[in-house]
């Protein structure tokens, strides 16, 4: 029997594994003449029916540049989610090729996505792309802008730049790609997207384009940012593609934490913590919130981190009665392993955000194992995920995945 529902869904979860992020969940530490920054690279892929247009894909070279794109079929339903699946499989095919062989080459993979178009495209098919390589070590930034909106930039300086497309939607009857290079160094923020982000309506009927430049020049983070995408136009009227990068440096007002690996070390800065949102009059369900998930956090650090012990091994310590008299052992043992705890707030305005990092010297884990939050989130376990993702606004791991920065926004309240 043929079942359309289920199909459908079928098709969109294909969609959603062809798709590639080697970043999911995950920040990069850049530390340049002794100064030390975080890159944040987050997107966001809401498509406005389950068959989409829209695409992308975010990969990291084995030398450590960022490569990327956005791509938007012509149409709508199946015809172009077809358009975009095929587009993603072989970019992504060609990527690993390059990878495999003499490394990746920019302007390799520009060309070889033309051909590749050439030759699948209908005579009146049109696709409109952006390519981009973040050179971080270089500070480099290449793309080649085939159709798509201006993307976006802000320097450190609070500068605005639009950068306009540089070559027109590819068809079978384009010739070649112009691809052009920017510095990376003053970059704050860069926002890159599809029309369909620009081109939702408003509740006034005016376009989203006349107040995305404010809503992406006064967001803090990209959360911040989504946000003011949600109250302006909703779900939108079509597909919804974006990539946020944010990089930044964390104020020297936080507070820095580096306690020993024991129950009595995390119950005391737990405490001091919970003083410190408290001088600063958050309100108690935020307050909550943050403490329930930073106890979580730490006990994870202490437990899977400094002591090592994996979910199974714990579950049989549970089941057996043997968990508390071994964690006193393991902390005899450990306890000269440092947690370190890093926190503060970020005020901007009537919205403040309090963020968090958490880093042990444990082993880690791989992160890649998050992208199942994203293709099968009713079947991901793991008690510490499922906390995060319901009282938080936002995470990041590192790439040894024994760190993570967490994020919540605050509205301070006075008490009297």
């Amino acid at each position: 029997m043929f079942h359309h529902k289920e199909d459908l869904e079928k098709a969109f979860n294909k969609e959603l594994f062809v798709i590639k992020n080697d970043l999911y969940y995950q920040q990069i530490d850049l530390t340049k003449n002794k100064k030390k920054e975080l890159l944040r690279v987050d997107i966001s892929y809401k498509p406005h029916s389950t068959l989409s247009g829209d695409t992308y894909s975010l990969r990291k070279t084995n030398d450590g540049r960022l490569v990327g794109f956005i791509a938007d079929a012509m149409g709508k339903g199946l015809s172009a989610a077809m358009s975009a699946m095929a587009i993603t499989r072989f970019l992504n095919y060609f990527f690993d090729e390059l990878e495999e062989e003499e490394g990746f080459v920019f302007d390799v993979w520009i060309t070889k996505t033309l051909k590749f178009l050439q030759k699948n495209l209908f005579d009146e098919e049109i696709m409109s792309i952006v390519l981009v390589e973040y050179d971080i070590h270089a500070s480099v930034i290449k793309y080649a802008s085939c159709g798509m909106p201006a993307f976006f930039i802000i320097s450190e300086k609070g500068e605005f730049q639009s950068i306009r497309s540089n070559n027109p939607p590819l068809s079978v009857f384009t010739k070649s790609v112009q691809s052009n290079t920017l510095p990376s160094v003053p970059i704050a923020k860069m926002l890159c997207y599809s029309d369909g982000l620009s081109e939702s309506l408003l509740r006034d009927g005016k376009l989203y384009a006349s107040c995305l430049k404010e809503d992406f020049i006064d967001s803090m983070c990209v959360k911040d940012f989504r946000d003011k995408v949600k109250e302006r136009i909703g779900k939108g009227d079509d597909d919804l593609t974006y990539i946020y990068i944010q990089k930044l440096e964390l104020p020297k007002t936080f507070k820095v934490l580096r306690i020993p690996s024991t129950y009595e070390a995390i119950d005391a800065a737990l405490l001091g913590i919970t003083q410190y949102l408290k001088a600063h009059y958050i309100d108690s369900k935020t307050s909550s919130q943050i403490m329930l998930t930073l106890s979580e956090l730490l006990l994870n650090a202490l437990e899977h981190g400094s002591f090592g012990v994996d979910k199974a091994r714990k579950n049989y310590l549970i089941e057996h009665n043997l968990f508390d008299e071994e964690m006193l052992r393991l902390e005899k043992v450990h306890q000269r392993k440092k947690i370190k705890i890093v926190y503060g707030i970020l005020p901007n305005g009537k919205r403040e955000l309090f963020e968090a990092t958490i880093s042990d010297q444990g082993e880690g884990f791989d992160t890649m194992v998050l992208k199942n939050i994203v293709l099968n989130a009713e079947k991901f376990s793991g008690r510490g995920f499922v906390i995060i993702r319901k009282l938080l606004d936002h995470f990041y791991f590192n790439k040894k995945g024994n760190a993570i920065t967490i994020q919540k926004f605050i509205t301070p309240t006075l008490e009297l």
